[in-house]
Formats: C-alpha cells, sequence, structure tokens
C-alpha cells in the first residue's frame, strides 16, 4: 500500500513538473495577472474605504484613471521620445565607429575587435543581428498578435481577479482543510501584502531612475536625455541586469563626445544606481522580504534560462513568495520558529533581541 501510494505520489510529482516545464509561459502570464488583480485590488480597496463609495464604483474610477494617465502620458510624451529613440538608433552605428576607433589603438582592444569578427562589422555597417541569447528571452515578442494575445490574458486575469477577489480566495481555502484554514488565510494575506509592496517599490523605482538618469544627463549635455532616462526606467524593472544593459546605450552616446563624458556617464549610473539600493528600495521595501543578492542573482539566472526575460522579470517577485512560503509554512508552522528577524550574526549568550528591549 505504502509502495503504490509513492509511486503514486511521485507519478503525480513528476507529471506537474513537466506541465510546469512545458506551460511556464502561461504560468508566468498568470502571475503577471494576479500581480495586476493585487495592485487593482489594493488602490481601489483604498479608495473604496476613504471616499466611502461601493468597492465596484472605486475599481472602475481606478481603472479609468490609469486608462486616462496612460494615454496623456503615452500623447504628452510621444512627440519627444519616439524622435529621440529614432535619433539614437540612428547614432548607434556612429558610438560604435568611435568605440571602434578607440579601441585599435591599444593592442588588447586590437584583439578583442580580432575575436569579435563578424560580430564587429554587423555593426559597423549599423545592421541589427538578434543573437541567439538575446532572441531566446525576445522571441516572444516578434509578432505583434503574440504580444497582444500575452497583455490580453494579462489584463483579463487582473480584472477579473480585481472584480471578484473573494470567489478566488474562499476557493482555494476550501483545499485546505478546516483547522488550517485561518493559517492558509494568514498566508495568502502576507503574500497579498508582499507583493504589493513589492509592486509599490518597482513603480517607485522605475520612476526614480527615469527621472534622476534624464535629468542627470541633460545637466551634463548628453543628446537623447529623455530617451535614455526611459530605456533606464523600463529595464530597471529587470534587478542586477537591467541597469548594465542600460549603461550601453548612454554609454555609447556620451562618448561620441569624448572619453570624459563616457567617464562621467557611468559614474552618474552608479552614484544613481547606489541612491536606489540603499535609499530608495529599502524605504519602499521595508514591508516585504529582504532578497539576499545570492539568491536574487541565482533566481535570475535559472529564470532566464526556464522562461526567457518574462521570467527574468518576475524572478524578484517569485523567489519573494517562495522564501516566505518557506518562513511561514515551514519554519514558523514546521519548525516553530517564529522568524521575526535573522540573528545569525547576534552574539552566542545573548538571550534577548533588540526586539525584547535587550541590547
Amino acid at each position: 500500500m505504502k509502495l503504490r501510494l509513492t509511486l503514486g505520489v511521485l507519478v503525480v510529482l513528476i507529471a506537474a513538473g513537466l506541465m510546469l516545464w512545458f506551460q511556464m509561459e502561461v504560468l508566468l502570464l498568470g502571475f503577471t495577472g494576479v500581480l495586476l488583480a493585487i495592485f487593482l485590488f489594493t488602490v481601489s480597496d483604498w479608495v473604496a474605504r476613504w471616499t466611502h463609495v461601493w468597492y465596484w464604483l472605486a475599481l472602475l474610477v481606478v481603472c479609468l484613471v490609469l486608462l486616462a494617465a496612460t494615454a496623456g502620458g503615452v500623447w504628452l510624451l510621444a512627440d519627444q521620445i519616439a524622435p529621440q529613440i529614432r535619433t539614437l538608433r540612428e547614432q548607434l552605428p556612429e558610438a560604435w565607429q568611435t568605440v571602434k576607433s578607440y579601441m585599435e589603438q591599444n593592442p588588447a582592444g586590437a584583439w578583442v575587435l580580432d575575436q569579435a569578427g563578424a560580430g564587429v562589422e554587423t555593426l559597423q555597417d549599423g545592421t541589427v543581428q538578434q543573437r541567439e541569447v538575446i532572441s531566446k528571452g525576445l522571441g516572444y515578442l516578434s509578432s505583434f498578435g503574440l504580444v497582444l494575445t500575452h497583455a490580453l490574458v494579462v489584463l483579463f486575469v487582473g480584472l477579473f481577479g480585481a472584480i471578484t477577489p473573494s470567489l478566488y480566495v474562499r476557493g482555494m481555502l476550501r483545499l485546505v482543510p478546516m483547522r488550517r484554514r485561518q493559517r492558509a488565510r494568514e498566508v495568502l494575506q502576507a503574500l497579498r501584502r508582499l507583493l504589493w509592496w513589492w509592486i509599490v517599490g518597482q513603480l517607485i523605482a522605475m520612476v526614480f531612475i527615469g527621472v534622476a538618469t534624464s535629468v542627470a544627463l541633460w545637466v551634463m549635455g548628453i543628446p537623447l536625455a529623455l530617451a535614455l532616462g526611459v530605456i533606464a526606467a523600463v529595464l530597471n524593472f529587470i534587478p542586477n541586469f537591467g541597469p548594465i544593459l542600460a549603461t550601453i546605450p548612454a554609454g555609447l552616446v556620451a562618448l561620441m563626445q569624448g572619453p570624459a563624458a563616457l567617464v562621467w556617464v557611468i559614474i552618474i549610473y552608479i552614484i544613481i544606481q547606489a541612491v536606489q539600493n540603499h535609499v530608495v528600495m529599502p524605504v519602499t521595501m521595508q514591508a516585504a522580504v529582504e532578497l539576499p543578492a545570492s539568491i536574487l542573482m541565482l533566481a535570475q539566472v535559472f529564470m532566464w534560462y526556464w522562461a526567457g526575460l518574462l521570467g527574468l522579470a518576475l524572478a524578484p517577485a517569485l523567489a519573494a513568495v517562495v522564501i516566505k512560503l518557506v518562513q511561514m509554512l515551514y519554519l514558523e508552522d514546521y519548525l516553530g520558529d517564529p522568524m521575526r528577524r535573522d540573528w545569525s550574526f547576534w552574539p552566542e549568550g545573548a538571550e534577548e533581541s533588540p526586539e525584547k528591549g535587550g541590547g
């Protein structure tokens, strides 16, 4: 009997793993929809409580405001950003020629150019050739219809999740034994709060990066400051790798004005990232799980190879969810460790933590 049960569980786990492997993109789209639902629900619930109106009316107002803000932002900025983006695409080959001329002046740079071979000639001619590693992450963007379908799936899940959130919460709670449903409710509430603060932190960080980068480049006299700021804001959604990618076009444009401009642009980008990592993010993410840098990096690499660009972007949120589940269900419930704070560096023999008034 035990052997049959073990084999049955093993078969179910293998089947679930295969389904997860082949349908990972669908699951990530669903998770993105859940993030949208959490955002809409939290904002609408706050509006309903503050204005004392029905929740559905507050949700309608929030959706209309977001739609109007998006359309207004596109209308106001499109005339400025679109020409700069086109100019940036035209100037990148010229910037590469400047980089190449500097590299040819020293043996190390000449060796790099020689090893690059055909790839360098591709950039020299101004053509854009997608590398295999890039096409793996951006392949699903090659078709406009596919992008539109993905967007509709996310909107569908997000809107219906925000319209009737209690329906889905009750459905998940019914899968849990009666005696554990209160704890399951606490776990769901903790996950919602965690993901809400992650969304808020990402939005604030993107706005900060975009504004700070655009202003800094404009003050320095770097061309296309607004377009480079928008690129930096969008790529900042991807921790670790995004800021590095955002530095490349800014560095190429700055190099056209000389090596000194390139050095100053790199310094400015480093300072802006330092302020975000040590000031902006700790303030906005104080209610969320603090992700160790090594775990975040491993999660991003794993999700990149498993699910491409979308997995790379959502890796921090997924890692935070996994850590929160481990803390609440394993450390707190199974091991009995409240895990209020990591005291791994607390001196041995100290009986009281600062939370209890000691130290």
